[in-house]
């Protein structure tokens, strides 16, 4: 058979034609596997700034712009609403979510703000108005709530001894990892917060792109790691809860929260020591917790900060 015949032999045609289409097809997928968990990767560590379009004053609120420093040296902007006398002068640093700003707050901040309550809003690193190229997913944020509770100390209108943290999400993550290294924080409330953050990736990477966590979530993670210069797998607030006692942690959730699964609530609560308590918002999602039951949300809130910093 002549080399001219062996080639043009329809068998071995279709064959490599095959092998052909495969070869292709799995490059495509690879490449697009890649290409997904890389774009995954910097919409968390490089979150489009949202921009602040309201401010304390759509509430009525008196409040004050104020700029302080990360204790990592970055410049970070938020609003000061000053307390009052029947709440003790105290305090609540809110710390909002990724991807948003510090108004993401306001709507707690005013409501608590009634029973004298101050507050301090403040944008994260690389959200809003404040410095920073890159997020850490709540690693190096905690130098963000060092700094801003380095700020409330030097306030004669602040009771140093009434400081507490509330956040949400990612926001809820960090206030819980703030709370086991800084001790001026006397009290803290965790909504929508992850237990791990390497779990939760696993878990957002299904839902955002309906493909299977493995290979995808460790792919997302690598580019991550080496975008932001970290570990993310450090990132895991259930080891550090127990550190909070005896100062107390609340933790809020929403059942039907189908970006940080209920069970991160469980788990942080069961890791957490006393004084400790959960409340599982029936009807609620990731987002709108308040609105979900009003009535509810500020019984268990207000009554929080009342037996904790009051």
């Amino acid at each position: 058979m002549t080399l001219t015949n062996r080639v043009m032999n329809p068998r071995h045609y279709f064959r490599n034609l095959l092998l052909f289409f495969l070869a292709t097809l799995s490059l495509a997928l690879t490449l697009t596997g890649l290409g997904l968990s890389y774009s995954r990767a910097m919409n968390l560590v490089h979150p489009r700034r949202a921009e602040i379009r309201i401010t304390p004053a759509h509430y009525g609120l008196r409040w004050e712009d104020v700029s302080f420093k990360s204790s990592d040296g970055l410049a970070l902007r938020g609003w000061f609403i000053p307390p009052r006398a029947e709440s003790g002068n105290a305090v609540i640093i809110y710390v909002h979510g990724l991807g948003a700003n510090r108004e993401q707050h306001l709507p707690e901040a005013a409501l608590l703000a009634r029973s004298g309550y101050g507050a301090l809003l403040f944008d994260l690193r690389h959200h809003g108005e404040s410095e920073g190229n890159v997020s850490t997913m709540g690693h190096r944020e905690v130098e963000d709530v060092r700094g801003a509770i380095a700020y409330l100390l030097t306030r004669v209108d602040v009771d140093p001894a009434r400081i507490g943290v509330m956040g949400h999400s990612l926001g809820g993550g960090i206030a819980i990892r703030a709370a086991a290294r800084v001790p001026e924080i006397r009290a803290v409330i965790a909504a929508s917060a992850f237990s791990s953050l390497e779990e939760n990736i696993a878990d957002g990477v299904q839902a955002l792109t309906g493909l299977p966590s493995f290979p995808f979530a460790p792919l997302v993670i690598f580019w991550g790691e080496r975008e932001a210069n970290l570990r993310l797998a450090d990132v895991r607030p259930i080891d550090d809860i127990a550190q909070i006692s005896p100062r107390a942690v609340l933790l809020i959730h929403g059942a039907r929260d189908g970006v940080v699964p209920v069970e991160n609530a469980y788990r942080l609560f069961a890791a957490a020591r006393a004084p400790k308590a959960l409340h599982i918002i029936a009807n609620a999602a990731h987002a709108g917790l308040m609105d979900a039951n009003p009535g509810e949300y500020e019984k268990q809130v207000a009554g929080f900060w009342k037996q904790y910093l009051k």
